[in-house]
């Protein structure tokens, strides 16, 4: 799954000692702060303090100016991941399927897990955006979509977004480094990556089919993502003419047991709303 980093810190600390850490465009300010720091130096010189002020404050006053010559600076790239060309409407997709091709506790069978949707055009393009997430590859073998389940309590949540840590982030942040190499001498590259993230709930008071396919599917094991569509009687059925997607992880947890490493454990403390069944953020 993709690796995560919730946000940064505008002060470091390196051997023990604090070092500022801001963005290239905060570095006129410091600039202009170290050259009043020398005018204050020049004023105080000629003015006449008693001996211990004086001291106090031109101790003082290297102390802050060696702590802003150590400033480091940043910059920053986007990367920007797969977006929808279509209305995303979460209202069309109501449920999930847990298709078993064996017996359900058999770790041996083969396994689809169907996202079940209202229309079959709707039901087209969001599995085109999985793919494009995965540079139009229906074989997740790398990594680059993310399904995880988060259960609590009467609910359980599902999360698809792209991965935080693709060959393709990496590489395109490696080349803003190299392009800058001479322009930002000095200084620190922070990519960002801007991404879709889609979260959906789902109510157990019906069943709890996820729990038998986390039980006997182990992680690793390729299992088929696939669109099913909802039928007026009787139960879903897959849309044959759309290609499934073959995944090979996924994340099973409750709340307490996220980690801030998890992209799931900032979001879901920030903006999961359980206030109705199919809740969505």
């Amino acid at each position: 799954m993709g690796k995560y980093k919730k946000d940064m810190h505008w002060l470091r600390f390196e051997n023990h000692l604090p070092r500022l850490f801001l963005h290239e465009k905060r570095e006129k300010l410091v600039r202009w702060a170290l050259r009043a720091l020398t005018t204050i130096g020049i004023i105080t010189s000629v003015i006449t303090l008693g001996w211990h002020y004086s001291l106090s404050l031109s101790v003082g006053l290297v102390v802050f100016d060696a702590f802003l010559e150590r400033t480091l600076f940043y910059y920053t790239s986007m990367y920007v991941q797969a977006m929808p060309d279509f209305e995303y409407d979460p209202d069309k997709w109501v449920a999930n399927a847990f298709v078993s091709h064996g017996h359900p506790t058999d770790q041996n069978s083969k396994r689809i897990i169907g996202l079940v949707f209202t229309e079959e055009q709707y039901a087209r393009k969001f599995f085109e955006l999985l793919r494009a997430w995965n540079h139009g590859d229906s074989d997740n073998k790398d990594g680059n979509i993310c399904i995880s389940f988060i259960t609590d309590e009467d609910m359980y949540y599902v999360y698809l977004y792209p991965s935080f840590d693709k060959a393709s982030i990496k590489s395109m942040h490696k080349k803003v480094e190299n392009e800058n190499k001479l322009k930002k001498y000095g200084k620190e590259h922070f990519g960002i990556v801007m991404t879709m993230v889609i979260c959906k709930g789902f109510s157990t008071a019906h069943g709890y089919a996820l729990g038998t396919f986390v039980d006997n599917h182990p992680v690793g094991k390729s299992f088929l993502l696939g669109p099913f569509i909802q039928t007026q009687e009787g139960p879903p059925q897959p849309i044959y003419d759309i290609e499934p997607i073959r995944m090979y992880q996924y994340k099973a947890r409750i709340p307490s047991e996220l980690s801030e490493d998890d992209f799931e454990y900032q979001h879901w403390r920030m903006l999961v709303n359980r206030t109705a069944v199919g809740a969505d953020t």
